[in-house]
């Protein structure tokens, strides 16, 4: 009697536990404060590290912390899945959703964007989109791209063309861009999103490319395409990639 009272009450403490976000390798609750430094420091690695410096650019943006609400459309039932001991948090940052654990560790982040169950993302005080990259004729041998064009679309910003890289900046409110392989045979729009990123587009004729979060100065330093800061880029694009 004692043994089944025993295995009641640990059976009770564990769903306790997993329906309040308890951490049991922590031995405590996390707080909403280090669940957001946490998402912040995962989703802008190298550029914003907790809440204080994401506030320098989002200064009336208040970080949301879920538990029981599903922002990605992805996390299925959630009351089976905290009954099973699945204890993940959403934190809503102002473009992308992050999923950390109960202990306090991300796991991995959705982006927000057309379609998207967290769209529309949230612009910055002083909304800016500067994006750097490459582009490519596709497979079977992944030549460089000698024909294409790069614009702003319903949208005011500068565009740079060397070779098969390029560099395009906008201050616009909505800035949404535009790379097209000749003959519009394939488009791809970049937007819904701001700061600066490092793009990687390894068939033009497709809709679909690599990114990465840089920051600003290292946009700044890549923006005229110059050869020493290509080589520095992470290898975003994989064996295939030519810078």
């Amino acid at each position: 009697m004692r043994v089944r009272y025993l295995l009641l009450c640990l059976f009770a403490a564990f769903e306790v536990a997993n329906f309040t976000g308890f951490s049991w390798t922590r031995f405590r609750w996390v707080s909403s404060e280090d669940l957001i430094n946490a998402a912040i420091e995962f989703n802008y690695r190298g550029i914003y590290s907790n809440l204080a410096e994401l506030k320098l650019d989002y200064s009336s943006f208040d970080p949301g912390v879920y538990y029981w609400v599903d922002l990605t459309g992805e996390a299925g039932n959630q009351f089976w899945n905290k009954f099973f001991g699945l204890k993940l948090f959403q934190i809503r940052l102002p473009d992308a959703v992050v999923i950390v654990a109960s202990n306090g560790v991300a796991r991995f982040s959705r982006s927000c964007g057309e379609n998207r169950w967290c769209s529309p993302a949230i612009p910055p005080d002083r909304p800016v989109l500067g994006i750097v990259g490459t582009v490519q004729d596709g497979p079977p041998d992944y030549e460089v791209a000698k024909e294409f064009s790069v614009r702003w679309e319903n949208s005011e910003g500068t565009v740079f063309i060397s070779g098969h890289c390029f560099a395009a900046f906008s201050s616009s409110q909505r800035p949404l861009l535009r790379i097209s392989a000749p003959f519009n045979q394939g488009i791809i729009t970049i937007g819904d999103g701001y700061g600066y990123r490092l793009v990687v587009i390894k068939d033009v004729k497709r809709a679909a490319y690599a990114s990465l979060k840089i920051s600003e100065q290292e946009f700044r330093q890549s923006q005229t395409c110059d050869q020493t800061a290509r080589a520095a880029w992470p290898n975003v694009g994989g064996a295939s990639w030519k810078r």
